[in-house]
């Protein structure tokens, strides 16, 4: 039988108890959930690039004045790393859980 997403406040509760049961807050877990459809999109989208391709990407990024500077990218990497860590626990709670 089909649920009407109309009963928003079912389903912002549904979100809640969800969240509780995995540890984290439902903002968390709506946000999880985007992570997960964006890498979807992702994997479908990806296409090869030849060695050739890469190189003339490179030239053209080496041309153009850095957008940052080494240090702030290195903490970029560290900063979704770990936003990658944390959503990778939570999928982890939701597959022991059986909603996953």
């Amino acid at each position: 039988m089909a649920v009407s997403v109309r009963n928003s406040e079912g389903v912002r509760l549904l979100i809640e108890e969800v969240a509780k049961a995995v540890g984290v807050s439902p903002k968390e877990l709506l946000e999880y959930y985007e992570w997960k459809a964006n890498l979807e999109k992702l994997k479908k989208t990806r296409t090869k690039v030849t060695k050739e391709k890469a190189k003339k990407i490179i030239e053209e990024w080496s041309n153009e004045e850095p957008a940052m500077n080494e240090e702030d990218a290195v903490r970029l990497y560290y900063e979704a790393r770990e936003e990658i860590r944390k959503w990778q626990r939570i999928e982890k709670k939701l597959k022991e859980l059986g909603l996953e």
